[in-house]
C-alpha cells in the first residue's frame, strides 16, 4: 500500500505535465493560427456590376459540376472581384478577396472566431500547371512549404470526401491551370451530387433539414396537385402547412415544408437544401406547379425561393440575394454582365422576397413556430404579400436606382427597406 502511494502520485503528476504541455501547445498554435485583426477590411455591398461579374463567375463554376472531362473556366478581374464581393456580402463578417498577382492567382479570406479571434488564410497557386497548382498557403502567422501545403489542401478535400462522397482528387478538380492576359483559366470539375457548388451556403445552417420528410411532403402535395390542380399561390401554402407532422417538432416541419414548397413552385433544385431529397422525389415528380398571387407568377417564385434559402442557409443570405437579383436586373443591357432582357431594379419583387423570407424566419423560431405554422393554413394572399407593397418603383434602371437610393448599404435604400418590414410586420405572420 505504503509502495502503490508514491508510484500512483508519480503517474498521476505524468499525466498533469502532459495535459499541461498539450494544453501549452494547443494555446500556441492558436495564437499563432489566429489573429486579433481580420486580413481583410470589411468590403462595401456589392455594386450592379460586381452582382453580373460574380453572377457569371458562379455560373462557371456551377457548369463544371458533374462534369468529369472539366468545364473550361476563364476568370478575369472583374469576375474575381464580383464572386469575392458576393461571398463577403452574403456570409459577413466573414471576408473574401480574389485577384491575380503576377503569374500567381490568389485567394485571401478572413474568418470570425469565439474570443474576437479571426482565421486569416492566404492561398497563392502558381501558374502554368497541367495538374492542380504548386500552391503557398498561409495560415495566421504560418507560411507552410508547397509540400506541406498540398498535405493539408488534400486533407481538407478528404475531410469534405467523407461527408460527401465522390469528391474527385486535386489533380481532377483542377487541371491546365495558366495565368494569362489578366485571366485565370483551367479545366474545372466537380462532383455532381454533393452539392458543393449548390449548397455551398448550407455550411452557416443552424440545422440540418430531414431529406426524407420533405420527400414526404413534396410528394404529399404532388398528389394533391394531381387530383385538385390548383395555380393560386395561397392553396399551395395552406396544403403544405396542413399536413400531419408526422412528430417532428413545428420547427422541423416548417423547415422541411419551405423547401417542398420551393422544390414544387420554382425549381427542384432546392432539395440540396435538404441532402438527399431530390433523389426522393423521383416516384412522385412532377413538373413545376406555377402559381401566382395578385396575378403575377414571379412574385410567388420569389417568396418561396427566398423562404426556402432562409431555413436553408440562414436569413441574411436569403436577404442578400434577393437584392442581389435586383441589383442584376438593374445592368444595362449593354454591361457584359447583363443576361437577357434586364427588368430593372423591383421594389415590388424585392417586397416579395422579403415577405418569404422574413415569414421563414418567425416559422423557425421555436417561440413564434406553432403559431405561424397554424396562420399559414389559412394565411390570404393580403397576409402573405399586401397588395400596397407591389404598388412600388418597378423596373429601375442602374442608374435610376443609385441616383434614388445609392445602394444597398445607403440609408436611403435601407429606410425604403424599414418601410416595406413594417408593413409586412401588420400582416400578422411574423
Amino acid at each position: 500500500m505504503t509502495e502503490a502511494a508514491p508510484a500512483r502520485r508519480k503517474t498521476r503528476r505524468t499525466l498533469l505535465i502532459i495535459l499541461a504541455e498539450f494544453i501549452l501547445v494547443g494555446l500556441i498554435m492558436w495564437f499563432t493560427l489566429t489573429s486579433t485583426e481580420p486580413l481583410l477590411p470589411e468590403p462595401l455591398a456589392p455594386t450592379a456590376e460586381q452582382v453580373g461579374a460574380g453572377r457569371d463567375a458562379y455560373r462557371q463554376l456551377r457548369d463544371a459540376k458533374g462534369n468529369s472531362g472539366g468545364n473550361a473556366v476563364s476568370l478575369g478581374a472583374e469576375q474575381l472581384d464580383g464572386l469575392g464581393a458576393l461571398a463577403s456580402h452574403g456570409f459577413r463578417p466573414d471576408r473574401l478577396r480574389l485577384s491575380i498577382e503576377g503569374q500567381q492567382f490568389r485567394a485571401q479570406a478572413s474568418h470570425r472566431l469565439p474570443l474576437n479571434r479571426w482565421l486569416n488564410v492566404t492561398i497563392a497557386a502558381e501558374a502554368p500547371s497541367a495538374k492542380f497548382p504548386r500552391t503557398h498557403l498561409t495560415i495566421g502567422a504560418l507560411t507552410l512549404p508547397p509540400v506541406l501545403s498540398r498535405w493539408a489542401l488534400e486533407l481538407g478535400r478528404w475531410v469534405i470526401d467523407r461527408r460527401h462522397e465522390g469528391v474527385p482528387p486535386l489533380d481532377q478538380v483542377i487541371r491546365n491551370f495558366a495565368v494569362k492576359d489578366g485571366k485565370v483559366t483551367a479545366l474545372v470539375s466537380l462532383p455532381s451530387k454533393t452539392g458543393l457548388v449548390d449548397q455551398m451556403a448550407g455550411v452557416v445552417s443552424e440545422q440540418s433539414i430531414d431529406g426524407t420528410q420533405v420527400a414526404r411532403i413534396y410528394c404529399t402535395l404532388a398528389q394533391l396537385q394531381k387530383a385538385e390542380p390548383s395555380k393560386i399561390f395561397a392553396d399551395q401554402v395552406h396544403r403544405a402547412f396542413s399536413l400531419d407532422r408526422a412528430g417532428s417538432t413545428p420547427v422541423d416541419f416548417n423547415r422541411s415544408a419551405f423547401v417542398a414548397l420551393g422544390m414544387l413552385l420554382v425549381d427542384e433544385r432546392v432539395g440540396d437544401f435538404a441532402g438527399t431529397a431530390r433523389d426522393e422525389i423521383r416516384r412522385c415528380r412532377i413538373p413545376t406547379v406555377y402559381t401566382s398571387i395578385h396575378d403575377r407568377f414571379d412574385w410567388t417564385a420569389h417568396w418561396a425561393l427566398s423562404a426556402a434559402i432562409a431555413v436553408g442557409a440562414g436569413v441574411q443570405l436569403s436577404e442578400a440575394v434577393g437584392e442581389w437579383k435586383e441589383l442584376s436586373d438593374s445592368l444595362s443591357r449593354q454591361s457584359r454582365f447583363s443576361v437577357g432582357d434586364p427588368s430593372g431594379f423591383s421594389m415590388a419583387d424585392l417586397a416579395a422576397d422579403r415577405a418569404g423570407f422574413l415569414t421563414a424566419r418567425a416559422a423557425v423560431d421555436p417561440a413564434s413556430a406553432g403559431r405561424i405554422a397554424q396562420l399559414l393554413t389559412q394565411a390570404t394572399p393580403e397576409q402573405l404579400l399586401p397588395s400596397q407593397l407591389v404598388r412600388r418603383e418597378d423596373g429601375l434602371t442602374n442608374a435610376e436606382f443609385v441616383k434614388r437610393y445609392g445602394g444597398v448599404d445607403d440609408p436611403r435604400f435601407k429606410a425604403r427597406v424599414s418601410e416595406i418590414d413594417e408593413a409586412l410586420a401588420k400582416t400578422g405572420l411574423r
